[in-house]
């Protein structure tokens, strides 16, 4: 109830603050609103020119594509690029990329691997076009090192991919010729007791033939059926990527200006005149702030 008291005792319906108003106070306060923003401006620039690294961006392309082998029998893989994204995106390609560079002690500091990862997740993208070509980028302070692990992810992508394609399709068809092998065996046996030399012939002869094939996927299994085909290599990143430094100083200098109006209005009614209604004010103002009234 005090509250409400008080509220209605500062308003005036006779005394709007006008565009007029508000006007006058930022000129009067243009000096001190144009020196906060220049400030802020310099913070900025300063940032953005000493406390922000140079990044180099390295890139490599590639394509999945169809795998063959031709021999006694055929292998046909296919990979998609989702699946590209998500071998790239996985934790134990971030592990792996950890461990080899060694990017818990990057930059003369020691992370925690969870920060690695995470800083792994902002800097190596996949970029997979409608056309088919898959572009992997890696963003590095160091040129070198963004060369060195695009091509230590494509390499490693290429095999993962590779591994999981040969292995599905391989293990589909052991798990096919496996039951046809017992089939025909069965059929051996029941064959034995009849007189019919011919129809035992002909199961010997397709159990071979079965036979043959699961050979032959074992023998695939040694090959190395081409799963992603590579269409640009990584390159030494020889231009610094935009760090955006522009951008850091105009969001600054925006940030100074919002700060300065509103620390000018805030200066205006602490140093306007002490008539009896602004100095009450002022000290209700100090016993909502939990401060002394003065008398």
């Amino acid at each position: 109830m005090e509250n409400r008291n008080n509220m209605e005792m500062f308003q005036d319906e006779g005394e709007e603050l006008s565009l007029l108003d508000i006007l006058i106070v930022l000129a009067e306060q243009k000096k001190f609103i144009a020196c906060v923003t220049v400030l802020f401006a310099v913070a900025g620039l300063a940032y953005a020119f000493f406390f922000t690294e140079p990044e180099y961006k390295s890139e490599v392309q590639m394509m999945t594509v169809n795998s063959r082998i031709i021999g006694d029998g055929e292998l046909s893989v296919y990979m998609p690029g989702n699946m590209v994204d998500a071998v790239v995106s996985s934790n134990s390609m971030r592990d792996a990329l950890i461990a080899e560079f060694d990017l818990t002690n990057a930059a003369g500091r020691t992370v925690s691997k969870e920060a690695a990862m995470r800083e792994l997740g902002k800097n190596v993208k996949v970029d997979a076009g409608r056309n088919g070509l898959i572009t992997i980028s890696v963003t590095s302070p160091s040129p070198e090192r963004s060369m060195k692990m695009a091509d230590f992810i494509y390499r490693r992508t290429d095999a993962a991919l590779l591994a999981m394609g040969v292995t599905s399709t391989i293990e589909t068809r052991d798990a096919f010729l496996a039951k046809t092998i017992k089939e025909k065996l069965d059929e051996i046996s029941r064959n034995e007791a009849s007189d019919e030399p011919n129809a035992r012939l002909s199961s010997v002869l397709e159990l071979y033939s079965v036979l043959s094939q699961y050979n032959e996927n074992q023998r695939i299994k040694d090959k190395s059926p081409m799963v992603l085909q590579l269409v640009s290599p990584a390159s030494l990143p020889d231009e610094k990527e935009p760090q955006g430094r522009g951008k850091i100083v105009v969001l600054a200098a925006l940030l100074g200006f919002f700060c300065a109006v509103t620390a000018a209005f805030l200066r205006h009614f602490w140093q306007s005149p002490g008539d009896p209604e602004t100095a009450e004010k002022k000290n209700y103002l100090r016993k909502l702030l939990g401060f002394k009234a003065k008398p």
